[in-house]
Formats: structure tokens, sequence, C-alpha cells
């Protein structure tokens, strides 16, 4: 599919959905009810000078059993300290936002004290994992306080362990006893659950006992502008410190009842979700984005922003870092379509150890088409406004073979046949599966006529039991019998409670 010519611009629809706006006014009050802790501008730790802020990090509980591990760290804090007192401030959170180490994403922020640190003469080669290991320590030792927004752009593998020794061992062995009742399967969900929560120690400061809901509320919100992806592993946290009992009992089941208070994302945020590094490539996204957007629906603008400024620039960045043109030389662009085939995912495997697991793309090709429209909008828009658009058109590095979805839409019919091919013999377990349950069903309904046996058909009243189903380890209560489709011939109703907690 090859696009030359300007998309058209459409009216957007306007949305006239009552319930829509009852339920968005409702959650503006839920938000109004539970506000986030606001940021403390002075506290104990924070005011400590550097010598009593070395000794107590250097101190049980903060020392690991490992001498290298040890070590490291007590240099790393040492060194972070050095450099934090050459900032004017009266705090060492003060000295941190004045330093400006939140605006670099990632693990560059190291760049800004490695510069200092070696005005004094050569650094070795561990020096960079030293600072990593010492902002560690002023972090889970509520020295400073990071922004939340830059914490979710960096990777946290140690955070919630550490956290669970030095800040609060009581909550997280709490933490740890509701993820031991689960199925091996949820341990992913548990440790991606942990180092939320650690994040929020992190960030806001005190104990899991201190977490409010608007806290999680604030943390999901910033997930959605900076991730992207995450589902269920998004809000899993939030469940999880409820079943703990610290939120009030007035508290919402489920955090998704904040969700449409927050209202769409612009396009600067749409793109921001992404740390693109060149500021003119990224401008350039959002206004072919702006220009985009009048024919397009929220769900399209954000799929396109998605694949332009995560899956195309991002990468690119990454493959080629300094590089500031669309102009993308033929390796780079070979490189970055044999990444965008497949996706890497990490799984736990039955040991509980991360397994990378890579899988083919998909929908490959359509990533590729809304990259090569990109192209060739912006050649095509030239010509109508040069100054604006023509400094940008370079030859696109997709060409029209590469997007012929022929063998894909035939790799798609057989996957659709391989699927039914499987699932066919199993037609007659289901429909035989259904029928037992609609007599079973029906068999419930005649017992609840007025006059009749509030006994189930069949069993005795004390052997009659309630059933709750889980997905994503948030137990869901089913209002309906669940079907289960067995190889057997066994069969067995489950029963669960109504909304209001009745049979």
């Amino acid at each position: 599919m090859t696009m030359t010519t300007k998309h058209s611009t459409r009216r957007q629809l306007q949305t006239a959905n009552a319930t829509v706006e009852q339920a968005r006014a409702r959650n503006n009050v839920l938000r109004e009810r539970f506000p986030p802790r606001s940021a403390e501008a002075r506290w104990l730790a924070t005011a400590q000078s550097a010598d009593e802020v070395l000794r107590r990090l250097t101190s049980p509980p903060f020392l690991p059993a490992a001498n290298a591990t040890r070590a490291g760290r007590r240099r790393g804090v040492a060194k972070l300290l050095r450099w934090l007192s050459s900032l004017s401030a009266d705090t060492w959170q003060q000295r941190w936002k004045a330093s400006r180490a939140e605006e670099i994403s990632g693990t560059d922020w190291t760049d800004l004290p490695l510069r200092f640190l070696r005005q004094s003469g050569p650094s070795p080669s561990y020096e960079r994992g030293d600072l990593t290991s010492g902002l560690l320590m002023l972090v889970c030792g509520d020295v400073i306080r990071p922004d939340l927004n830059w914490m979710l752009t960096r990777t946290h593998k140690h955070l919630a362990p550490v956290m669970a020794e030095v800040r609060d061992p009581e909550g997280f062995t709490r933490l740890a006893q509701v993820a031991e009742a689960e199925p091996a399967s949820a341990r992913g969900e548990a440790t991606v659950a942990a180092t939320r929560i650690a994040m929020l120690l992190a960030c806001k400061g005190g104990s899991i006992a201190d977490i409010t809901v608007g806290d999680c509320v604030e943390l999901v919100d910033t997930l959605r502008r900076v991730h992207v992806r995450g589902g269920q592993r998004k809000v899993d946290f939030y469940l999880r410190l409820r079943a703990l009992d610290i939120f009030p009992e007035d508290a919402p089941a489920t955090i998704r009842a904040f969700g449409l208070a927050a209202g769409r994302l612009s396009i600067e945020e749409l793109v921001d979700r992404y740390p693109i590094r060149c500021r003119p490539v990224r401008d350039l996204i959002v206004d072919y984005l702006r220009e985009r957007q009048p024919s397009l629906d929220y769900t399209s603008l954000d799929a396109v922003s998605r694949t332009l400024a995560g899956l195309f620039w991002t990468w690119v960045e990454a493959l080629s870092p300094g590089i500031d043109s669309l102009r993308l030389p033929a390796a780079l662009a070979r490189a970055w379509k044999t990444d965008i085939a497949t996706k890497k995912r990490t799984t736990t495997g039955p040991d509980g150890t991360p397994l990378q697991v890579a899988s083919p793309r998909l929908n490959a090709k359509d990533e590729l088409i809304r990259v090569r429209a990109f192209y060739l909008d912006i050649a095509h828009w030239a010509a109508e406004e040069p100054a604006r658009w023509a400094p940008w058109v370079v030859p696109c590095p997709i060409g029209d073979e590469e997007i012929s979805k022929a063998k894909d839409r035939k790799h798609r019919k057989a996957r659709m046949d391989q699927r039914t091919r499987e699932r066919l013999p199993l037609l007659p377990v289901l429909t035989e599966t259904v029928d037992r349950r609609r007599r079973a069903a029906a068999e419930l309904l005649a017992a609840a006529e007025p006059g009749a046996s509030r006994c189930c058909p069949g069993k005795n009243p004390g052997d009659f039991k309630t059933r709750f189903w889980h997905r994503s380890w948030g137990a869901v209560a089913e209002r309906y019998p669940a079907v289960r489709l067995r190889g057997d011939d066994s069969c067995e109703t489950a029963y669960a409670l109504s909304s209001d907690g009745q049979k």
C-alpha cells in the first residue's frame, strides 16, 4: 500500500454518551477524595551531613553479605555525595534536583557525575557501576526521592530486594506471603508488583503502610504516559496492596475505577512516552501527528505514535546513537527492519528463572506501512509547504516490495485452518458440556421458584461451595456458572456470589 496523497481531513465525531460522562464525573470525585501524598521539601535523612549519610548507609541494615557488593556501594555513595556537595543547596534532595540528572533518561545520568569525577584524574572502568549502586543506596536510604516519571525510564532489578532489607522488611514479608499463595505462573506478576511498590517508597518515602490510594493512581497515570504496554501488570500492585488492608474500607476495589478521569493524552504526551534524544525529530513527529489528527480517531492516532516514536525512531537511536536525520544508511535500515521482525519478551521458567523468548511480529508489515507513509506524506506535503517540510524530505528506506501482504494472508489462513483442525475433535465434548450445564441451570431456576427447596438439585446443603475464578491474580467473582472444557466425562458446576454478596 503506497500513500502518495495528503491524508484528507474529516470532522471528528462528537461523543454524546451520558454514561461515559457520568463515569468521568464520578471518577473525578474519586480522585479528589483520594489525592496522592504531596512532595515534602525537607525531611530528616535528606538534611544530614555527608559524614552522617555515609556512616548510616555503610552500617546495618545497609550492609550486603557479599564483600564486593558492599565495597562497590560504599564507593558509589561516597562519589555521589562528593559530586552533589559541589552543588549549592541546603539538602541532598535540593542538590539532586539542581544537578538536572532527571532530565536524562535511563542510565546516561551517570555522565554528569563522571564528568565531575574525571576532573581529578582518570576513572576506573567500574566507576559507572559504582555510581548506580550508590544511587540505589541514596534512594533506599531516603536521602533523595527521584521523580516518578524519571524512575520509570530506568530498570530496577535490585530496588525491591534492597527496599525489603533496609526500608520495610515487615511490609515486604507480608507482600511475599500474598505471592506465595499464588501459582508459580504468577511469579512474574508478583515481581513486577513488588518493584512498583518499591518505586512508590523511593519517590514518596515511608513504608508500605504509608502508601495511599492516590499514590497508586499517580503511579498508574505516570505509567500511562511513560510506558505503553503492560496490561494487568500495570495495576496488579494495587490489588496486592489492597489485600494487605492498608487502604480505607471505601477505597475502590480496582484502580481502573479512576481510569476515565485522566482523559486522553495530548499528542506531545503520546510522543514523550518514549525517550527520544533528538529534539528536532521529536518535534517533527509531533507536527506530523498533529497534521494527521483530524483524519484519525484517538486509537489510530495512538497506534501511529507508538510506531513512529517508539518502534521506529527510538529503536533507530538505540542502533545509531546521535543520529539526527531521517536519511538512514542502508546498513542501519536493514538492522532496524531485522529487529522489528521479531518480538522479545521475558517470561518465567518452571524453575522460576527469567527466560527471554523471541517470536515473529505478526503485524511487522503494518508497522512498515506506517513508517513508509510517514516518509511519503512528508515528501508530498513539502510541495505545498516547502519551508515546513522540505528540510526533512529524504528517500524512504522501505520499498513497495517490503510491504506486500500476499504471503502474510496465506500464512494467516494457514494458522486459522490449523487452529480449526486442533479444536474440531473437542467439539462433541464442548456441546455435551454446554448441554449438561444448561440442564443444571434449568434445575437451579426451578429450585429457586417460590415454595421450592433452597437446596441445589442433587446436592446436600452442606456441599454447596462458592467458587471464585482468578485472572491475573486479581479475584473476580463470576456471577454465572462457568464452562470448563475437559477431555473426560467429568463435569462440575461452579457457583459464585453475586455482586451484592447473595447466593
